[in-house]
């Protein structure tokens, strides 16, 4: 094996330093002069270093203030019926239960009329919203989505927002009781998008819920892709025992 990288070596020291406790959560790391004289390296090796503990989440750069400790990663599994739809409702419960806030955030709402988008998204012919919005857990973007249901459903989504509700509260109310098709998780890397609203890499893991929702007559009228952080959330089918 080849020798280990010096920007590796000074990346250990400052995570042994964070997980010491000489770094709490919170505190603001020394200058990259100051490290850099310490540690006997020069700047721009300890900047690489600080560029990895960033990509793995250690460490958050605050730009015109400083590089500090993050806060120790929780990865929150969501646990998710297979016999019913908990929606978003059952998401943000568990979310509350661990003692987090959160809030559902409007991203977008746009007017969708593309006849051939209809078929690929598994929907009815007609005219479409497409919503977007972003869970924020403690501040933070954890997951966000993309949603397309038919226009008539709802005539102002958002107009009637709500940062706990959000869409799922509005549509709920317009469709009555939700009726699962179907659902599919798997793994991606993030797009720029989801660079940009997670706040993370282009290219880290992601995790990506795809499904198809009915209305209580079992016409599909929801399908929903929900991007999350896979180092901030995983999935646990429960199976129902009723």
């Amino acid at each position: 094996m080849g020798e280990v990288p010096l920007y590796e070596r000074v990346r250990q020291a400052i995570a042994a330093s964070i997980a010491d406790g000489t770094y709490s959560p919170g505190d603001k790391l020394p200058s990259e002069a100051r490290l850099a004289e310490e540690l006997g390296v020069n700047r721009l090796t300890v900047r690489r270093a600080i560029e990895e503990l960033a990509r793995a989440g250690a460490v958050q750069s605050r730009q015109g203030s400083g590089t500090y400790v993050s806060a120790p990663i929780v990865r929150l599994p969501l646990s998710q019926r297979l016999s019913t739809d908990s929606l978003i409702a059952g998401i943000t419960r568990q979310i509350a239960e661990q003692g987090y806030t959160y809030e559902d955030v409007l991203l977008r709402a746009a007017k969708v009329n593309s006849a051939r988008l209809n078929p690929d998204l598994e929907l009815p012919a007609g005219p479409l919203w497409r919503v977007d919005n972003a869970l924020m857990v403690n501040g933070v973007a954890w997951m966000w989505s993309s949603s397309w249901f038919p226009r008539s459903l709802l005539s102002d989504p958002a107009g009637n927002w709500d940062l706990v509700s959000g869409l799922y509260g509005q549509l709920n109310e317009a469709m009555g009781e939700p009726r699962p098709l179907w659902r599919a998780i798997s793994a991606d890397a993030a797009t720029l998008d989801d660079a940009e609203i997670l706040s993370i890499r282009a290219g880290s893991p992601i995790l990506v819920r795809d499904g198809l929702t009915a209305d209580a007559a079992g016409n599909p009228v929801l399908r929903v892709c929900r991007r999350a952080r896979m180092d901030r959330v995983s999935y646990l089918l429960n199976y129902d025992q009723d």
